[in-house]
């Protein structure tokens, strides 16, 4: 929940009201003004920057987005959306009353939120011990910043908080305040201190924190313990998301994953009511190899010369310093290495009308073969996992040889999307093909089908002359069974209130296969959602395939030059006008709630938070939007990605291109 909201504040700083950042904003970052990693402590968890709100405003404004939200045919929907985003920002603090749009009304330079959590070997975070930092650099405007200051503080004391008085901290007065407990059981009140030292704002919800920052702002203790610029997990991450061809930052993020989960359940801790005797997941998957994992890291550009959008996220997991051997096998399930042999563009059967479609490798028996251990841990029993590999091998209704299965799989996997109309809930189509290994026999392929058949109890029927499996589960409830695997839901947390006795509201949860179609043709293991869709990828030859569409083939090269193609193990490619017209249509229909696109199931999530005390949901005028589709496509181009495997991890990168002009509307 927290890492949501935080996310979402920053999804909404960014995107908008970029118009505000760009003209209220009047300096840029210069060159040697230090950066908020140099006074942030070690123990840093969590870091997003925003290195100029200058530029960055700058650069949204000249980027197709920033055209689309001054476009007149839209200007009614924006106007309406900025003033109830607003609104429902007022509701969404960062622990210590600030929002960061209200840094519109200064000339500031770099602004950051770090979350910060000390390491606690062996044992949970104790309560106070965590916090969050907010650093705005308003050395050009120390005017304005006090006068935005003095203004916040009025508007904290409208909403009830105490002051608590002004404390001299190595001789700089800063402001303490005690906010109400939002909830009677939360385990202590909020405090918040605030304070101008040399060039930069700074404010915590620790007091603790923000003595350490303060003191290596003023350079008293510059070293004290280290800092986040100094750890190699950090620099590892920052270096390894550098972007290509010298581009300019104007968002950067680091996260050390399972600092940041102990942080997140640190909080959670903090506001329930009794301690949850529950699983530690983050802790076992640490134990069981995910520590392999060091840190993450991104780096955003905007508007660039060749890119609307260009970015990078380096997954920190150096092999040369694997310290056991469960991070060993976990290196081994997250093994994506590129073989020379194979290619990561899209197969001939992918059609040319998709909204997307990602092909990669990954080798499956390897994974399947280190996953084990894993499981057996989440399960709580020794050889649990094999156990039920070999009951499903032997049982008769079953008789599954899932290694067997698997081993027959070429590591080469395709998944698409496409979007069919008439434009209704249903109308996302979604597929994924597994590529078998040469030389299968037509038996062999029919055998697999059966046994996937008998694995899933679907119903055998055919399309277009092909075998194929129907999986429909909706209607059954075998809970009991302890046989079955959970469907592949994607299960959101719970309405805040039915945790706490406020109601008895069930879970919000979609799968992503509400209906499973299963064939095997064109040496591919199809899964589809839906059946005509299924049909069509099995017994056509697309005239014009995803390759030869111009869009596809200008992102390709774009991708190829900002890559190393030998380390390339997927590649990603999406046109987001035709990602977002079915969500579009929703939305004018009032009917995005019922949306089973992932997209339109995630908005949302992100949109309608009304778990949350005091957080309404953000309604969105949909009768101001364009009726014609058309006024926004305009302005919707492509976005691709690539992974590339390093020894030192997994570097992915993307970019978003403008649209052609000669590109079909949807």
């Amino acid at each position: 929940m927290v890492l949501r909201n935080i996310a979402l504040l920053y999804i909404v700083t960014l995107f908008a009201i970029p118009s505000e950042l760009a003209y209220s904003q009047a300096a840029a970052l210069g060159q040697d003004v230090p950066r908020s990693e140099i006074f942030l402590p070690a123990d840093t968890r969590a870091w997003i920057s925003i290195p100029s709100t200058k530029a960055l405003g700058e650069h949204l404004q000249q980027s197709q987005f920033g055209q689309l939200t001054r476009d007149p045919a839209l200007q009614p929907f924006v106007a309406t959306a900025k003033e109830r985003i607003r609104a429902w920002l007022e509701t969404k603090k960062l622990g210590f009353e600030f929002r960061l749009d209200q840094f519109e009304k200064i000339n500031a330079g770099e602004v950051c939120i770090a979350g910060i959590l000390p390491e606690m070997a062996g044992q949970e975070a104790i309560a106070g011990s965590h916090g969050v930092v907010l650093m705005a650099d308003v050395g050009k405007d120390l005017a304005a910043a006090e006068k935005l200051l003095a203004e916040i503080e009025e508007e904290q004391e409208r909403q009830g908080a105490v002051k608590l008085g002004t404390v001299e901290i190595n001789g700089i007065n800063v402001g303490k305040w005690e906010f109400a407990k939002k909830r009677k059981w939360a385990k202590r009140k909020r405090i918040s201190l605030q304070a101008i030292v040399g060039n930069w704002m700074l404010v915590s919800n620790n007091e603790r924190i923000f003595r350490s920052v303060l003191r290596r702002i003023i350079n008293l203790d510059p070293q004290e313990n280290g800092n986040l610029a100094s750890q190699e997990s950090f620099q590892l991450a920052m270096e390894g998301s550098k972007l290509p061809n010298g581009s300019a930052d104007d968002v950067r993020w680091f996260l050390e994953p399972f600092g940041w989960f102990k942080l997140a359940r640190a909080i959670e801790i903090e506001n329930e009511p009794v301690k949850k005797m529950e699983d530690n997941w983050p802790a076992v998957l640490a134990r069981n190899g995910m520590s392999a994992v060091h840190s993450v890291g991104g780096t955003v550009s905007v508007a660039t010369p060749d890119q609307e959008a260009l970015f990078r996220i380096f997954v920190s997991a150096p092999k040369d310093k694997v310290r056991n051997e469960a991070e060993r096998r976990m290196l081994d399930i997250l093994d994506f290495s590129p073989d020379p042999g194979k290619s990561n563009t899209a197969p001939a059967w992918v059609p040319g009308s998709v909204s997307g479609s990602l092909t990669g490798q990954w080798n499956f028996s390897k994974a399947l073969s280190s996953v084990g251990p894993i499981v057996d841990a989440f399960m709580k029993e020794e050889g649990a996992f094999k156990g039920l590999l070999d009951t499903i091998k032997e049982e008769p209704d079953f008789r599954v040889d899932i290694p067997k299965l698997i081993g027959q799989l070429d590591n080469q996997y395709t998944l698409i999307s496409a979007v069919k109309k008439p434009l209704d809930e249903a109308s996302e189509k979604l597929a994924v093909g597994l590529k078998l290994k040469p030389g299968l026999t037509p038996q062999q392929q029919a055998e697999m089908l059966e046994s996937i058949g008998r694995a899933v109890r679907g119903k055998e029927f055919t399309l277009g002359g092909i075998k194929a499996i129907e999986d429909d589960r909706t209607n059954e409830f075998d809970e009991d069974d302890e046989l079955d695997f959970p469907d592949d839901d994607l299960v959101f947390d719970e309405d805040e209130d039915a945790k706490f006795g406020g109601g008895a509201a069930p879970q919000n949860q979609f799968a992503l296969f509400e209906k499973k179609y299963i064939s095997i043709a064109k040496d591919t293991l199809f899964i589809c959602n839906d059946k005509q869709y299924l049909k069509r990828l099995l017994t056509s030859s697309d005239k014009k395939p995803l390759t030869g569409t111009s869009d596809y083939r200008r992102m390709e090269d774009m991708l190829k030059s900002l890559s190393n193609p030998e380390n390339v193990s997927s590649l990603r490619f999406g046109r987001i006008d035709k990602v977002l017209e079915l969500n579009y249509a929703m939305l004018q229909k009032g009917e995005l709630a019922n949306s089973k696109s992932i997209i339109g199931r995630v908005a949302n999530q992100l949109l309608a938070d009304n778990g949350e005390e005091g957080s309404p949901e953000v309604k969105l005028d949909a009768k101001k939007l364009p009726a014609d589709y058309k006024e926004i496509a305009k302005f919707l181009g492509t976005v691709g990605w690539v992974l590339e495997n390093e020894t030192g991890g997994w570097r992915l990168t993307g970019c978003v291109l403008k649209k052609e002009q000669s590109a079909s509307s949807p």
